[in-house]
């Protein structure tokens, strides 16, 4: 079999939003630079309950969160309900802490593991289960989500792949293609699903704004912030 052969056998899917708990006033700088505490830590808490929302409607998967800091697992509970598996973040920065991530999901029995980020309000969840259904046709797949700041919204695999996140420029326009580039020296087939928008600018935060009341998902937290903020304007 070569590594882009078709599978056909039933397999066990993670899906995992890699978060920093809102408390943290690490996350989000460029986004909240220019609001006091209390209406950044109520905007990282909308962005974030809005992403779990949208996991949550992704069927034929578990889902789970990886969470920063390790402090943080009871203010995990409470923002998940108890609902999803909760798995600390390791690593000294993003590149370990993904590797370990896909490391401890594998190690739960997972066949393969779909890990988000957490500012994803508006992702349709059909680009998620598209993700979960291309892990499952192939053997040793990459499976990439890109954003429209160059770098990626999502990634899929079967098998560790430390390579794949060793000397990538992190948030930058290069990130994806850097990753895209790891993938080929390790001759892993890529997949990609369509790409969509993380909120990391107040330009992201209006087309939040533009998304229409109707859609599934329809970031009701995030836009609840909004309206209270700005009267929805």
């Amino acid at each position: 079999m070569t590594k882009s052969q078709r599978m056909p056998v039933a397999d066990r899917i993670a899906v995992a939003v890699m978060a920093r708990a809102p408390s943290d006033k690490h996350g989000k700088t460029r986004l909240v630079s220019a609001l006091d505490s209390a209406d950044s830590l109520s905007l990282r808490r909308a962005l974030l309950v809005d992403t779990l929302e949208v996991v949550r409607r992704v069927g034929g998967s578990d889902r789970l969160v990886l969470f920063s800091p390790a402090t943080a697992e009871a203010e995990f509970a409470t923002l998940t309900g108890g609902t999803m598996s909760l798995i600390p973040q390791r690593g000294n920065d993003l590149g370990e802490r993904m590797d370990h991530g896909f490391r401890d999901l594998f190690a739960r029995g997972y066949s393969g593991a779909l890990v988000v980020g957490s500012d994803l309000p508006t992702l349709p969840p059909a680009y998620l289960e598209q993700a979960v259904a291309e892990l499952t046709r192939h053997i040793d797949p990459v499976v990439l989500g890109p954003a429209l700041d160059g770098g990626y919204y999502l990634i899929g695999l079967r098998r560790n792949h430390p390579a794949l996140f060793r000397s990538i420029p992190w948030s930058t326009s290069a990130t994806l293609s850097a990753t895209l580039d790891a993938a080929e020296r390790a001759e892993l087939p890529v997949s990609l699903v369509p790409p969509w928008y993380d909120v990391d600018s107040v330009d992201d935060l209006r087309r939040v704004l533009d998304a229409s009341a109707g859609t599934i998902p329809n970031a009701r937290h995030t836009k609840a912030w909004l309206a209270s903020r700005f009267g929805g304007a």
